[in-house]
């Protein structure tokens, strides 16, 4: 029986603060659906984070929605989990009414069982009968946990073509780049899978794929991560200039139980991407500023998304006198699509910066500075582990926007009765 599947990771619609880039991302998810639709694919498959938020802005639902819509008309299934972004504690998550929609087939779905264990149920699609189970992500890795309390016996004894679905990243597959990244060794996996659909890292895993070669699918390969749909931030879109997803096609064999799967990794290249690096040592900022029109007047930018990292040690001149407003100018004056520019790793000999990572997302750097200074912090009865969840549960709570219709003082409400359920001030003893 011949098979075709599509498998999508970390589309995080809405990820971007400017609507430019958002846009961006939004054309490669209808570009993603209007092709799988060509391709006339039996199923989708989505590996966490189709959202970049657990409640999204309604323009971002409604584009979602519309989309996951158009594959349901055309009788072609989705089946995937809740990545870390989608995943809230509280389960208010957006997914939920897809689900209730039938536009998004949860496979993360089971049962707690008398001695601890999670005992996941699988899903069968009606078409090709291929099985599909997954284990949907928390917030800061924290599944890796709920991999080790996972009862495998039904999985991995489990016959026919199976596919295990994760938002979680391997540790034999980790890239040096996300050394920092927390990770799962491979044996926490159920075996006896056909093809591991992987999410989380952003970047696509084997990198041969990104060179759209076919690659065949052997107990080395099974796992696949195609990377982000678009890019979500500077350095994404520095080093990968753009997103994609993968189409897996071939021959099942339900008796035999055997599966020749080829994968083909499809880019998605809406927008060109010029990415500019331009060291600073051992100059004024105002050669600087000069060096930089020099170099930028004449570049051809038109309808182009333009990085620019502006980097090492001045000579004289402080990192705010390079005046970024004006270079964004004159590349906008030259139809630029954006302009993004990066001076973390900028500093001179007569000011020092606040030092932070360079080469990280916003979201990693958050990681690693409450991590360092809640190593420094003692509370009694508090392990530094919840500690820094409690942080980040109230960072959570604090950057929620009030929602339309809500009260003011509702909202306020609302901060002060979580704040207190986080820290758990109204419990005896801690009045």
């Amino acid at each position: 029986m011949k098979v075709k599947f599509a498998h999508l990771a970390d589309c995080h619609l809405g990820a971007w603060r400017n609507e430019r880039l958002n846009t961006l991302g939004y054309i490669a998810f209808e570009t993603a659906i209007n092709k799988i639709i060509e391709e006339n694919v039996d199923f989708v498959i989505i590996s966490g984070d189709l959202f970049d938020v657990s409640n999204p802005k309604v323009d971002v639902i409604d584009l979602a929605v519309k989309e996951l819509k158009k594959l349901r008309d055309h009788e072609i299934p989705v089946y995937g989990i809740m990545g870390s972004h989608d995943f809230s504690p509280s389960n208010k998550t957006i997914i939920r009414p897809l689900i209730t929609a039938g536009l998004f087939n949860n496979v993360s779905r089971g049962e707690l069982l008398p001695n601890g264990k999670l005992k996941l149920k699988f899903t069968i699609d009606p078409k090709t009968n291929i099985k599909l189970v997954g284990l949907r992500a928390r917030k800061r890795s924290l599944e890796i946990e709920d991999y080790r309390n996972l009862y495998r016996d039904n999985l991995e004894k489990e016959q026919g073509i199976k596919v295990f679905i994760l938002h979680t990243m391997l540790s034999e597959l980790k890239p040096i780049e996300f050394k920092d990244m927390a990770s799962a060794p491979k044996s926490l996996l159920p075996s006896n899978f056909h093809y591991y659909a992987g999410g989380h890292l952003h970047k696509t895993v084997p990198r041969e794929l990104r060179e759209e070669n076919l690659i065949e699918i052997t107990n080395k390969t099974k796992t696949i991560y195609p990377g982000a749909l678009s890019p979500t931030n500077f350095r994404e879109l520095e080093q990968y200039k753009y997103g994609g997803f993968c189409i897996i096609s071939g021959d099942i064999e339900h008796n035999t139980q055997k599966a020749d799967f080829n994968v083909q990794f499809i880019p998605l290249k809406i927008k060109c991407v010029i990415s500019i690096d331009f060291n600073c040592d051992n100059k004024t900022s105002l050669q600087v500023q000069n060096m930089l029109k020099e170099k930028l007047e004449n570049l051809n930018v038109k309808d182009k998304v333009v990085t620019l990292r502006i980097y090492g040690r001045l000579s004289s001149g402080k990192p705010y006198e390079i005046k970024t407003n004006e270079i964004s100018l004159l590349l906008k004056k030259n139809n630029a699509y954006e302009i993004l520019i990066n001076k973390v790793a900028l500093s001179s000999e007569e000011y020092t910066s606040v030092r932070v990572p360079t080469g990280k997302s916003n979201e990693e750097i958050e990681n690693i500075l409450i991590h360092e200074h809640v190593q420094k912090i003692n509370i009694k009865n508090v392990s530094k582990k919840d500690l820094e969840n409690k942080i980040h549960n109230l960072l959570s709570i604090i950057g929620k926007e009030r929602e339309e219709g809500t009260k003011v003082k509702e909202y306020d409400d609302n901060l002060i009765t979580n704040f207190k359920s986080i820290f758990q001030l109204e419990k005896e003893g801690n009045k």
